[in-house]
């Protein structure tokens, strides 16, 4: 099955995509290159997810065509299979970027209640998850 898109639906699309493209290219990336503080946050399973889903490329095929309706101003066609995977990809951005805004709630918490001890590495913990949690803003 395939779902037909209008010139403005497609820019919109187009836009959604990009972004939700770069924050699953940002999950991935934590859950790669800090596999401990993703694995703290709750947020390991999401980020190999993510890193699949984008591997095999839907969310691109679905960024190319929504960008050409975008130009061309003719309506576009898209598979249902891409586009659930674009939708797949959104509810682990956001199931991440909930798991990640917990964490940094529990650190706010552990700092509320211990000021001084263990500052070090609550202080390395909280700037790596917001600087992901900003990349999902």
């Amino acid at each position: 099955m395939n779902l037909r898109f209008g010139p403005d639906s497609a820019r919109e699309l187009a836009e959604r995509t990009f972004h939700l493209i770069g924050s699953g290219r940002e999950l991935s990336l934590f859950g790669e290159q800090d596999p401990a503080l993703a694995g703290e946050c709750g947020v390991e399973i999401c980020s190999l997810e993510a890193r699949t889903i984008l591997s095999a490329g839907a969310p691109y095929r679905v960024l190319s065509r929504a960008e050409e309706g975008m130009k061309s101003g003719r309506p576009i066609v898209i598979p249902m299979a891409d586009l659930d995977q674009v939708s797949r990809l959104e509810a682990i951005v956001s199931m991440g970027s909930s798991r990640i805004s917990h964490k940094l709630a529990a650190i706010d918490a552990e700092i509320a209640q211990r000021p001084a001890a263990n500052l070090g590495s609550v202080v390395s913990l909280a700037s790596g998850a917001i600087g992901l949690i900003k990349t999902f803003l």
